[in-house]
């Protein structure tokens, strides 16, 4: 039996939100793309804190700049520039020391694809929703039957991957209130309140342990 650590992507093992730069960078290119980007903070924010349904903000995100598989693809590229200072060297340590290492995220598996996989994640550790194309090719929507397009969806995801991992212990690690949700729900054994890139105060208040630096979170996870 083993340890995993599953991490959540956006603001953790990702110095950025990944849906909303790919959305910021398509309002930037249209008229009143300002106001719509203070918007969809806003949107991102409450989502992050609890404060909105998390399939709510996913559909307000999207629905603000759909988005075409040709614009996805270049902000993937981007993306797989914007890693978290620290969090290449801390996945690679923990999988030196035996440890399962996962992903799993209420981001879109075509946006994050390039910077996992520049992390060291096969396709087998990473839980990602998935964008649904209309026939001009734009995004307009997600896969709905998929437990990450919701809230608590995470705990499912935890879940399987325990057992697809024969673990005895899953740590959950991560900077918003739908991490937190998977130890609350009893999924994950532990967890892990990330700030390093944003602090969450809601998260900070509830997590059993929380770290503000990769550096600290390296030493709570005993690396």
């Amino acid at each position: 039996m083993t340890r995993i650590i599953i991490f959540d992507v956006d603001s953790t093992l990702l110095a950025v939100e990944s849906l909303d730069f790919a959305v910021e960078q398509s309002l930037s290119r249209k008229p009143g793309g300002k106001a719509q980007a203070a918007e969809l903070a806003e949107i991102t924010s409450r989502g992050m804190a609890g404060a909105l349904d998390f399939r709510q903000s996913l559909e307000q995100r999207i629905a603000m700049a759909p988005l075409s598989q040709q614009e996805i693809m270049m902000i993937s590229v981007q993306l797989a520039e914007m890693l978290t200072p620290g969090m290449f060297e801390l996945s690679r340590a923990l999988r030196d020391k035996g440890h399962g290492v996962f992903a799993v995220s209420g981001g879109f598996i075509e946006l994050l694809g390039p910077a996992l996989s520049t992390l060291g994640f096969m396709p087998g550790d990473v839980r990602c929703n998935r964008f649904e194309y209309d026939e001009a090719g734009l995004v307009s929507g997600f896969d709905r039957e998929n437990p990450l397009s919701r809230s608590g969806g995470k705990a499912v995801a935890v879940r399987a991957l325990k057992t697809l991992a024969n673990a005895s212990t899953a740590v959950m690690v991560g900077d918003g209130m739908t991490d937190y949700e998977a130890f609350a729900e009893g999924a994950a054994d532990a967890f892990i309140g990330f700030g390093g890139v944003v602090r969450r105060e809601p998260v900070a208040a509830r997590a059993p342990a929380f770290a503000n630096s990769v550096d600290e979170l390296a030493g709570l996870l005993g690396v």
